[in-house]
C-alpha cells in the first residue's frame, strides 16, 4: 500500500483553498522553527477544530449497527421533519424524487452548492452553532474536504454495516468516505477521424503529431482537472517510467523538478489549448471531424446524443489513465434529521442488493459505482480501471505549487 506524505504539524487547517492552506502551513512551520518549537504539537491545529465537532475523526466512527433497519429508520425519520441535503450533483434531485415516493412521509430539500462553497457554508454554519444539513454529497477539492471537513468531524463517514461487505476498496475502509460513484478526467478523441484510440501514453501528447491539437478544461477553474496534473507530479516516478517506455531513454529535465512538472511544461510547449470547461473541450473536438484530442470528464460520454458529439473516451493510458473524482456521501455533523439522512444514504446506495431505484441516477455510462454487486454500464469494470489512488493528503499540500507552476506556463 502506498505511503502517504506526512503533514509536519498535523491536520485541522481551516481554509478551504489549498493555496491558502499551504501558505499557512509553510508560515506556521517557519514560525515554529524560529521559536524552537517545531517538534511540539501545533496550537493552531487544536484551535481550528470546530467547537461542536464530533470527537475523533470520521475514520474512527463506527458504522451503523445492525439494528438500524430500514423500517426502524423510517419510523424514526417520520418524527424528525424535513430532510436537508447539500449536494454538488443534480443526481441528488433525481434520487430525492424517488425517495419521497418510497417514503411519502419524509420531505427532502436539496440545495445545489459547489464543493468549495459548501465547505465555506457548512464551516460558517457549524461555527455559529447552526446545524442545518443532514446529508452532504460532494466531490473532493484537492484533499481539502478530507483535511478540513472530514478529519475535524464536520462531515461524517456513514457506511451501513450490512452494505459494507459489497463496497469495493478503497471506499470500504481506506477512503475518507463512501463514494456512490466516481468519474475521472481522461483523453477523448473524435470517432469520425479516428477508428481506434489514437494514443496509449500521456507522453504522446507532447509529440509533434499533436502540436496545437490538445485541448483541456482549465485546471485553475476545476480542482478535479488540477488533481490529475498534481497526481502526475506526486507520482513522478510513474511518469518517468512511461517516458522511457515511450521514447526508449531516460527523461531529461529542462529546469523542472521531476517528470510530472516536465510533462506539464512540455504539454504547454507543444501548444496546449486551454478552454473553460469539459463541454467546451468536447464541443471543440466532437462537433465535426477533427484530429484534435481533448481532456474531459468521463461522465460526459453520457451526453453524446444530447450534444451531438462524435467522441469516445480512452480508458487505458500509460502509466495510469487518471485519478478518481469521487462523489462522496456524508452525514453532516449533528444532523438534525439523522435517521432520515441515514435512510436517504441507504436509498442512494441502492439498498441491500444495490438494485434499488435510488441507485439509478448514479449508475450511468462514464461513471462507476464501487460496489461488487452493481453491474456497470461501461465496457470495463471498476476493478479494471487503470487509475492512481487518490492521495488527498499529498494533493492538499502539493497542489498550490503545481497551480503556481501551471500559471507560469501560460
Amino acid at each position: 500500500m502506498k505511503m502517504k506524505w506526512k503533514n509536519p504539524i498535523g491536520s485541522g487547517l481551516r481554509s478551504y483553498k489549498p493555496g491558502k492552506a499551504a501558505v499557512l502551513v509553510l508560515g506556521t512551520v517557519l514560525l515554529l522553527t524560529a521559536c524552537g518549537k517545531a517538534g511540539g504539537s501545533s496550537p493552531d491545529a487544536d484551535a481550528s477544530k470546530p467547537a461542536n465537532a464530533v470527537q475523533g475523526s470520521s475514520q474512527t466512527k463506527k458504522p451503523a449497527a445492525n439494528n438500524e433497519t430500514v423500517e426502524a429508520l423510517y419510523e424514526q425519520a417520520k418524527q424528525e421533519g424535513k430532510l436537508i441535503v447539500y449536494s454538488t450533483s443534480g443526481r441528488a434531485n433525481d434520487a430525492a424524487e424517488t425517495f419521497m415516493k418510497q417514503y411519502p412521509e419524509i420531505k427532502v430539500e436539496v440545495s445545489k452548492v459547489k464543493s468549495d462553497e459548501m465547505m465555506d457554508k457548512v464551516t460558517k454554519e457549524q461555527d455559529a452553532g447552526q446545524f442545518n444539513p443532514d446529508v452532504i454529497i460532494t466531490k473532493e477539492v484537492s484533499g481539502a474536504v478530507e483535511e478540513e471537513m472530514v478529519k475535524p468531524g464536520r462531515y461524517i463517514k456513514y457506511l451501513p454495516e450490512d452494505l459494507a461487505p459489497m463496497v469495493d476498496e478503497p471506499y470500504r475502509t481506506q477512503a475518507e468516505g463512501y463514494a456512490n460513484y466516481l468519474e475521472f478526467r481522461t483523453v477523448f478523441y473524435n470517432t469520425e477521424h479516428y477508428k481506434t484510440a489514437p494514443i496509449t501514453n500521456w507522453w504522446d501528447l507532447t509529440t509533434p503529431e499533436y502540436k496545437g491539437k490538445v485541448y483541456t478544461a482549465d485546471p485553475l477553474s476545476s480542482p478535479a482537472f488540477m488533481d490529475l496534473f498534481t497526481t502526475m507530479v506526486v507520482n513522478s516516478e510513474d511518469m518517468a517510467a512511461a517516458y522511457k517506455e515511450k521514447f526508449g531513454k531516460d527523461i531529461e529535465l529542462h529546469g523542472t523538478e521531476n517528470a510530472g512538472y516536465e510533462f506539464i511544461q512540455q504539454l504547454f510547449a507543444n501548444g496546449l489549448v486551454v478552454l473553460k470547461g469539459s463541454d467546451d473541450v468536447l464541443d471543440a473536438i466532437g462537433k465535426a471531424d477533427s484530429d484534435a484530442i481533448g481532456l474531459a470528464v468521463s461522465g460526459d460520454v453520457s451526453k453524446v446524443e444530447e450534444k451531438g458529439w462524435s467522441i469516445l473516451p480512452i480508458y487505458d493510458i500509460k502509466p495510469k489513465t487518471s485519478v478518481p473524482d469521487s462523489g462522496y456521501l456524508f452525514l453532516a455533523n449533528k444532523a438534525p434529521h439523522e435517521a432520515a439522512g441515514k435512510l436517504f444514504i441507504r436509498w442512494m446506495m441502492g439498498g441491500k442488493d444495490g438494485q434499488g431505484e435510488g441507485m439509478n441516477p448514479f449508475n450511468e455510462v462514464g461513471s462507476w459505482v464501487p460496489r461488487s454487486d452493481v453491474k456497470t454500464k461501461n465496457e470495463i469494470s471498476f476493478e479494471q480501471l487503470n487509475l492512481w489512488n487518490y492521495d488527498g493528503e499529498a494533493l492538499y499540500f502539493a497542489s498550490p505549487k503545481v497551480r503556481d507552476f501551471w500559471i507560469k506556463q501560460k
